[in-house]
């Protein structure tokens, strides 16, 4: 069957909570680079969800008083102690770090059909975004995406995800025919700007009103109904 439904998913809040593992791998970047013992404080004064990994590196950075040119400067070490950072974080036993309500099942239904192509479109850069899955064992179910690693600006992100899962299933899909699924207001933008469908969902850290004003094609309040998500999607059960 040819595919008819190219699906993306944001990650951190839409299918995991990793327990807050990437900002203090970030934060601990900051100190492992800088040497920034005040960086926490300046990493709560920035908001993380729907940002670009970039953007949030960037907001951190003019929060502690960092010149611009020594954080570019520094970029590849930075990104480099990220890394480290972060997979010592998703090493350590935490239970609080979870897949989120409904996802395998709907993963599962998904990935079970021949009509739909699964991707990724996600401010983590990709070595950041397969660690994350990694972690739960959902990396299979992803066979690429857009990740800022691609481009800092979420809309552009989207777009490559598109085109990029586009070669792969061997023919363009129509932007009517991709969804995006995520937790923040910035998400259905993304899908917006490139006349995708938007599905949000209340699983992450945005108020239902922020949402609701983003106006998506659909809002839940988390995937656990498989059969109404996918209907959303275009998908007949």
């Amino acid at each position: 069957m040819t595919a008819k439904r190219l699906v993306l998913f944001d990650i951190d809040g839409t299918l995991i909570d990793t327990a807050g593992a990437g900002r203090r791998g970030l934060t601990a970047s900051f100190r492992a680079v800088f040497g920034l013992d005040g960086v926490d404080e300046a990493a709560e004064r920035v908001r993380f969800g729907g940002k670009s990994d970039p953007t949030i590196i960037a907001d951190i950075a003019r929060e502690a008083g960092l010149p611009p040119a020594l954080v570019a400067e520094r970029y590849a070490d930075l990104q480099a102690a990220y890394l480290e950072a972060l997979l010592s974080e998703l090493a350590r036993p935490d239970t609080a770090r979870r897949v989120l309500p409904g996802v395998r099942s709907l993963l599962d239904g998904l990935a079970a059909r021949g009509d739909v192509v699964l991707g990724l479109v996600t401010g983590n850069i990709e070595a950041g975004a397969r660690a994350k899955l990694s972690a739960f064992d959902l990396n299979r179910y992803f066979q690429g995406g857009g990740f800022s690693s691609d481009h800092p600006d979420r809309g552009e992100i989207a777009r490559i995800a598109h085109e990029r899962l586009s070669r792969v299933a061997g023919f363009r899909f129509p932007a009517g025919d991709v969804v995006v699924v995520g937790d923040t207001e910035l998400d259905v933008a993304c899908a917006r700007t490139n006349g995708f469908r938007a599905i949000a969902v209340e699983s992450g850290w945005i108020p239902r009103a922020v949402l609701e004003a983003a106006e998506p094609h659909a809002l839940f309040a988390d995937l656990t109904d498989r059969d109404a998500v996918m209907a959303a999607m275009g998908l007949a059960g």
